[in-house]
């Protein structure tokens, strides 16, 4: 048992009987359900990951054989397991066997280069680490492994493989699991409730990892509330392009399909003309993603669109889609859109669904879930009447445990009214649909990404060119934001992109946080209170 998740004590503040009494909490765990489904209708399609497929019972006996290899590596109950894999059918059945031992399943993106892998590994302290040294075809990590097994030397947790080249240190996924030979199953009887479920470890703002802590009930309660409210059932196919190292495309690709009882198809990595090709040979019938998903698919010629035919849902989430392109989207694509408010601490909390109009749906984010509340508060935190701007909290069952740290679980995360403040800005008229109007924390959202601002500003910083340098997000159509770098040099010298680049490229900085472009700036606008206006910045080079 990792230590720091003995004492959950926390959730003793929360109202779980109240819950239980609602029916958010106590519900069957994700293990239990793709059990009976194995055990009832063991043909049933669970995985397909382009020619490969897993019928639920493979799934179910992939998932026990990865149990029974890490019981057999001592990782137990409340220990900790690290999964840095690409959308592929082991993080699956990783997830599921994590659950039948009682393991903790912590995810992190598989981009993630040296720096943000040793600090996330640093900060999870996981027993083991399931990774790959060749993500997709082209791609060789071998290096940064090596770079990170070098670096943490004896204290390097068990390292498999899942599939590339072997690096020395680590083990493949068969030396690890071994063959699977059929034999019988053992009657494995997993975690549920308010043990530890999973750990998603984000970037943030600073570039610094944190691990968000969910327990079996919240995760279950807040992937069942979409599945229930948006009608997803077991004749479902949904197609994940996303991430599954990413909350997102975790609890509302992979988990949404098992919970669901439905079947999940993988995508590598988004590219439009993959993504048709998939859904129209599959009928996928479910996809999500955030707005460069919709802007590319919008794109289409009207024959690539026909083969988008069988969706009828797509989760919209992960950033902001402006309204008047929701509305030509509705016109120019098959399917509904759902677009839903989301954040790895409740998973998807407000979300619009089948009874509202195109309206509605551009011009909100729609209204919570059952069971959840959303208040706007002002700075004194006084709840603030229908229609005023303030600070949003979310309050309800879907909420996480805790931030886990390198020493402990931090459990101070809710006010005293037990509502977790979101970090946005917002309005909830009379209806209580919810509108976005601005943001508290200094963030950009590259499409599903956090951009960590200062982690960016402080790498620029220490150019020896660099006098000083802000980050800011400016407008983008299909993704967003996109990050530029604001710098002002020092007398006499100059600076290009390629040479941002090369330094972030020097320290294992991950691509996707690198600037898109760099502006030169002479003199700051400055605020009211003495420091650099970033909202004027960002105006003045949009």
């Amino acid at each position: 048992m990792d230590e720091r998740l003995a004492d959950l004590s926390v959730l003793a503040k929360r109202p779980a009987d109240a819950w239980r009494r609602a029916g958010w909490w106590g519900r069957k765990p994700l293990w239990e359900r793709v059990r009976e489904v194995a055990e009832r209708t063991p043909g049933k399609l669970a995985v397909r990951e382009y020619g490969r497929e897993l019928s639920y019972g493979e799934l179910w006996r992939m998932a026990c054989r990865y149990s029974a290899a890490m019981t057999l590596s001592g990782i137990g109950r409340r220990d900790i397991i690290l999964v840095q894999l690409p959308n592929w059918i082991e993080f699956v059945a990783l997830a599921v066997g994590a659950e039948l031992t009682g393991a903790v399943f912590s995810f992190c993106p598989v981009q993630w280069d040296q720096r943000e892998t040793l600090r996330a590994l640093r900060i999870i302290k996981p027993k083991a680490w399931f990774t790959t040294s060749a993500p997709r075809e082209r791609d060789d990590r071998s290096a940064m492994l090596r770079g990170v097994l070098d670096t943490l030397g004896a204290r390097a947790p068990l390292t498999v493989l899942m599939r590339g080249a072997v690096v020395s240190g680590a083990l493949t996924e068969t030396d690890w699991a071994g063959p699977d030979e059929g034999k019988p199953l053992p009657a494995i009887e997993g975690a549920r409730g308010q043990e530890p479920l999973e750990i998603a470890v984000t970037s943030g703002s600073t570039g610094d990892p944190k691990g968000v802590l969910h327990v079996h009930d919240s995760a279950i309660a807040t992937v069942d509330s979409t599945i229930e409210r948006q009608g997803i059932g077991p004749d479902d196919l949904i197609h994940v392009a996303l991430p599954v190292g990413h909350t997102f495309g975790y609890f509302y690709g992979v988990r949404c399909a098992l919970q669901a009882g439905a079947a999940l198809q993988l995508q590598h990595g988004w590219t439009v003309e993959e993504a048709v090709d998939l859904i129209g040979a599959g009928k996928a019938t479910v996809s999500l993603g955030p707005s460069a998903f919709i802007i590319d698919m919008m794109g289409l010629p009207p024959e690539k669109i026909e083969k988008l035919a069988s969706l009828w849902l797509f989760t919209l989430s992960g950033d902001s889609l402006p309204g008047p392109i929701v509305r030509k989207a509705a016109q120019a694509l098959p399917f509904r859109i759902s677009r839903a408010l989301g954040m790895t601490e409740f998973g998807h909390a407000l979300s619009t669904d089948a009874t509202m109009s195109v309206e509605e749906i551009a011009d909100t984010l729609g209204t919570p879930q059952p069971g959840m509340t959303f208040r706007i508060t002002d700075e004194a935190g006084r709840v603030l009447p229908a229609g005023q701007e303030g600070q949003i909290g979310v309050s309800g069952p879907f909420l996480f445990t805790g931030y886990l740290g390198e020493q402990g679980l931090n459990q101070d995360v809710l006010d005293k009214d037990g509502f977790f403040p979101t970090g946005d800005l917002g309005t909830i008229d009379e209806r209580g649909f919810l509108r976005i109007s601005g943001r508290l924390k200094n963030v950009i959202r590259r499409g599903a990404e956090t951009i960590p601002v200062a982690l960016l500003e402080d790498v620029i910083a220490s150019h020896p060119d660099v006098l000083h340098a802000v980050v800011v997000g400016v407008p983008d159509q299909r993704l967003g934001e996109l990050p530029i770098a604001c710098v002002q040099l020092k007398p006499g010298r100059s600076l290009e992109l390629a040479d941002l680049e090369a330094l972030f490229q020097r320290q294992h900085i991950t691509k996707k946080f690198w600037p898109s472009g760099l502006r030169l700036v002479e003199t700051w606008p400055i605020g009211a209170t003495g420091k650099i206006d970033r909202k004027l910045l960002t105006q003045q080079i949009g």
